[in-house]
């Protein structure tokens, strides 16, 4: 590209158990490719599930073990369900507790921090002690000076405490809500980041490749009632905040970059859609459904001309200005 500085983003989208289907895509696509798929991108972002897949691709975990991390770890996720949550979930507290799942990091992630990560990673959560976005990031640049310093298992945590779904979690920074509240697709804060922060006043290529959840459009069927309490919208609301976000985001990427901006994402089918419509569905019907189309997704994107790019890019090894993996000589931890 004539010395033009190239950066390639990767945009994992939040959904629940539906992650299982962007973790089987990301594990055909580092099958095929033969190598971490995080060195052939320079930044990755990642929301909700999508923001725990970032977190471990940035480690260098396999893509297949992380997808196992769903497969096999989901009735942790959201399984065993007290009879309280039972009677109360949705209503009056969380539908689940969030101990499966802090287990379940804890066992991958240890005391790892954002620091230790050997890739740039964006992981948006809400602040719901500033009523503010709050967005993890690697410190590459030198005004992130604090994020370095967290738990990848807080972070994931706090990426991840779905309204109605989850509890709220606290960590050292405050109470935090899902990252799916303020960018459930995470494709223009990874192109921000690039713009503001890696190529600022630069003639830059970017890229992104967006890989999304099978989100369900959320609609309203015609007869429904229009008079609408809590107890109506339960856990659709949430959905309908993912599924708006999702086609807007996307709109704006394919305006802004035009054939370098690559979606891979499915639409269930109207049989499909049963097994996965639910954020915390998890059956048989569910994992072979996200599993089957997310392998068919990789394969049709493998083939694909507008992914080429992304196969033969291998990323410029980050520069890192605090923690354990400064490698900018005049930083100061």
């Amino acid at each position: 590209m004539n010395g033009i500085p190239t950066y390639h983003v990767l945009a994992l989208s939040g959904g629940g158990y539906r992650g299982l289907y962007t973790a089987t895509v990301l594990s055909e696509l580092e099958t095929a490719l033969g190598s971490p798929i995080a060195q052939h991108f320079d930044l990755i972002c990642g929301t909700s599930a999508g923001g725990m897949l970032a977190l471990g691709l940035a480690a260098e975990i396999p893509a297949i073990e992380l997808k196992a991390l769903f497969e096999d770890q989901g009735h942790r996720i959201f399984g065993s369900r007290s009879l309280m949550r039972q009677l109360l979930g949705f209503w009056m507290i969380a539908k689940h507790n969030s101990n499966g799942l802090r287990e379940i990091l804890a066992e991958r992630f240890n005391e790892t921090t954002i620091g230790e990560l050997k890739h740039r990673v964006l992981v948006p959560a809400v602040n719901y002690s500033t009523g503010r976005g709050q967005f993890f990031k690697t410190p590459h640049h030198p005004s992130f000076e604090l994020d370095h310093r967290m738990k990848i298992v807080d972070v994931a945590l706090a990426t991840s405490a779905a309204p109605v779904y989850f509890p709220l979690t606290r960590n050292e920074r405050g109470v935090f809500a899902d990252g799916g509240l303020v960018g459930n697709a995470p494709g223009l804060f990874g192109l921000h980041e690039v713009k503001t922060f890696l190529a600022p006043n630069q003639d830059a290529l970017i890229r992104v490749l967006a890989i999304g959840t099978m989100t369900i459009g959320a609609t309203v069927r015609g007869g429904a009632s229009l008079d609408r309490g809590f107890g109506m919208w339960r856990g659709g609301l949430f959905d309908l905040v993912i599924s708006a976000q999702e086609s807007s985001v996307d709109y704006m990427l394919k305006q802004s970059l035009g054939d370098d901006y690559f979606q891979i994402d499915d639409q269930a089918t109207p049989d499909q859609s049963k097994d996965v419509k639910a954020l915390d569905r998890v059956s048989t019907g569910a994992t072979n459904t996200l599993k089957d189309r997310g392998v068919h997704a990789a394969q049709r994107a493998l083939g694909n001309p507008k992914f080429q790019p992304f196969r033969v890019h291998t990323a410029v090894a980050p520069t890192f200005y605090h923690g354990s993996n400064k490698n900018d000589s005049e930083a100061v931890c």
